[in-house]
């Protein structure tokens, strides 16, 4: 995603690999589009209409991201429409343990305002669930510096307490007064000491602020040197903030930061979560938005 700097210099501002090879044995979900659920599922099961579901255990005991048959290791046909990327995929009915012959669209679209917009379209003959995600790591120096200098802001009053597997507890927690408190934009190196977690960085679900169903905002990144800020829209509940703690060569960790807005981690088995589910028949859509200015409002 190349974008211009204070200056006018156009860089790159995503992780990338060099090899069209690299794509497919990667680890990372390096810019993919993830599904059928982004993140976690928890013991890799959930209960749908009286029957359970047994899904890939990708991640330890947990199912993540889909699973090993997760969108992210698919291979999808393509068209080039006025301006934008179709991209388009069927998943059978049981692909990952999932329910549903799925017929899935993603269109991707860029603009001279510099936004591009990602959007999901599935239906499935059969109730079942849907997350999508974007896997981008954003880093708005373009490689010039860690993650850890830029400055975060998240719309959002109350995140997911989670335990050791990422997995959550069930509990929602106030952001205020915490490590977790980017209402107002933060340095993401100042508040990491705050942490009481192994994780130096963060893999967290943050809830928006606005419950509407429409676009809003739900994050801003900004980089100092570059002049350069990210603001995330997304018609989905939550956003995913993760550092990148766990990147290895070619990369390093801190090198990206993926904000992934989705549906609430392991929402299958949890009531009192926004619904995933789609119903047969009837196509679901899902938009993210990310916009780049320059120079950012000082």
């Amino acid at each position: 995603m190349v974008v211009p700097d204070r200056h006018g210099k156009l860089e790159n501002i995503v992780l990338r690999y060099n090899r069209i090879e690299d794509y497919l044995s990667d680890k990372f979900y390096l810019g993919s589009a993830v599904g059928r659920f982004a993140n976690r599922i928890a013991k890799a099961q959930f209960q749908l209409n009286g029957k359970i579901y047994l899904l890939d255990k990708n991640d330890g005991n947990n199912s993540n991201h889909g699973g090993f048959a997760g969108f992210n290791s698919r291979l999808f046909d393509y068209e080039e429409k006025s301006g934008k990327i179709v991209f388009s995929y069927f998943s059978p009915d049981g692909e990952g343990g999932f329910p549903g012959n799925m017929h899935l669209t993603i269109i991707y679209s860029f603009s001279d305002d510099n936004e591009l917009t990602v959007e999901y379209r599935a239906i499935s003959d059969r109730e079942t669930v849907f997350s999508p995600t974007c896997h981008a790591y954003f880093n708005l120096s373009a490689g010039k510096n860690t993650i850890l200098d830029h400055e975060l802001k998240v719309l959002a009053d109350d995140y997911l307490e989670t335990d050791s597997e990422f997995i959550p507890t069930g509990k929602i927690l106030p952001v205020a007064h915490s490590a977790f408190d980017f209402r107002d934009f933060q340095k993401i190196s100042a508040l990491t000491p705050l942490k009481n977690e192994i994780l130096a960085g963060y893999n967290t679900c943050f809830i928006a602020a606005s419950k509407s169903d429409s676009m809003k905002r739900l994050a801003s990144l900004r980089e100092p040197d570059s002049g350069r800020c990210l603001d995330v829209y997304a018609s989905l509940p939550a956003i995913q903030v993760y550092t990148g703690d766990y990147l290895s060569a070619p990369f390093h960790p801190f090198d990206g930061i993926a904000l992934e807005a989705q549906f609430y981690p392991d929402a299958p088995n949890r009531t009192h979560f926004p619904s995933c589910l789609i119903s047969p028949g009837k196509e679901a859509g899902h938009v993210i938005l990310f916009r780049v200015s320059i120079p950012y409002p000082t």
